[in-house]
This record gives C-alpha cells, structure tokens and sequence, in this order.
C-alpha cells in the first residue's frame, strides 16, 4: 500500500509470484514483469468528487451564521434573568432563568455538540432536545402559576 498526497491510499498492484502460486499454478498463469512505480500511480488524475448537503453554499452560510446569531440571544436574555435574580433575589426570576436556559440555549448546545459526534445517532439527539425544551417549559409554567 502506498501513500499519496493527501493522504490518499494507493494499492500496489498484485504480483503473483511462485511463493503465492505453488508449484503448480507457476507455470500455468503468466507472471508480469513489469510494475508501476508510485509516481506513475500519482501522475493518474484522480477525479476529486464534493457533495453537498443543505443547499448552495450562501444559503448555508446563511443557516450556520443565524444559529449562532439565535444561540447569541438565547444566552444573553438568560443572563439577563440571572442578573435580575441577582438584583433582587427572587425566586420566580431564577426559576424563568432555568427555565430560559432549558428552552432556549441547552438545546442548541446539545444539536451542535451532538451533531459534530458521528457516534450520537440522530433519534438520541431529537430526544434530548426535545426533553430540554419540554423541561424549560415546565419550569416557565411552573413559576408563572405559583407566584
């Protein structure tokens, strides 16, 4: 096996010899004497192939940049909260921070770690976002209904 540029994987090619043969295929299969060197195997234009999934790429650009724009303001107006609760320690307002923060910015933390982990698989990721979201919601109700 040889090494290309880039990293890519180039087999040799098969050389049958009487070592693999045995004596009796020797003299029945014709063995080539010649090989290719690996610069020729490198010098064999390699057709480099892109697929893209998502769309052109402005509108990708486009998707990437407002999910970090949305996780932006999602993490400040939790702060916010925070803030709030600091100020007048209020247990209403930190229940709405914890419920803003399981709504909001915990599932866009669990899509883009979980979604750059291959092992993750996609049914784990939609139920733990689903159940951040869900949990968010509760809390929020719960606060707006107890105070």
């Amino acid at each position: 096996m040889l090494r290309g540029a880039f990293g890519f994987r180039f087999f040799a090619p098969f050389e049958p010899t009487a070592a693999t043969l045995g004596p009796s295929l020797e003299a029945a299969v014709s063995v080539p004497t010649t090989s290719l060197s690996p610069s020729a195997l490198l010098s064999v234009p390699v057709p480099i192939q892109v697929t893209v999934e998502g769309g052109s790429t402005p509108v990708v650009v486009a998707a990437i940049l407002s999910f970090f724009v949305a996780t932006v303001l999602a993490v400040l107006v939790t702060y916010r909260f925070v803030e709030g609760y600091r100020r007048t320690k209020a247990r209403p307002i930190l229940l709405l921070a914890i419920g803003m923060f399981l709504l909001a910015p915990a599932p866009m933390f669990v899509r883009l770690l979980a979604g750059n982990v291959a092992s993750v698989p996609l049914s784990a990721q939609l139920l733990l976002t689903t159940l951040s979201e869900l949990c968010g919601l509760l809390v929020i109700l719960y606060a707006v209904y107890t105070t």
